[in-house]
């Protein structure tokens, strides 16, 4: 595993979650603030985009490092069964 990789993928996501994290504390006070509730569903709707945009980080790091490792190490059905398991949640 490329560590200078994996360091530029943690801070990357470490980044986006104090975004994120600014952001819900923004959605928190317009809702103490009795602020517009259309208003403040395309903030909520701006989190969940930034949450699906840090999983699709987190899941590309994983494919390209712990999957690979995985399949060279013969772990192919760990693989298929956690990737799996990605999908069914909901």
């Amino acid at each position: 595993m490329d560590k200078r990789k994996k360091t530029t993928t943690k801070a990357r996501a470490l980044h986006r979650l104090k975004i994120i994290k600014g952001h819900l504390e923004s959605i928190e006070k317009m809702v103490e603030q009795n602020k517009y509730c259309i208003d403040i569903v395309h903030q909520s709707r701006a989190v969940q985009k930034a949450l699906q945009k840090l999983d699709l980080l987190i899941i590309n790091d994983h494919l390209n490092h712990c999957v690979v490792r995985q399949i060279k190490n013969g772990q192919e059905q760990k693989s298929t069964s956690e990737l799996l398991k990605l999908f069914e949640y909901r």
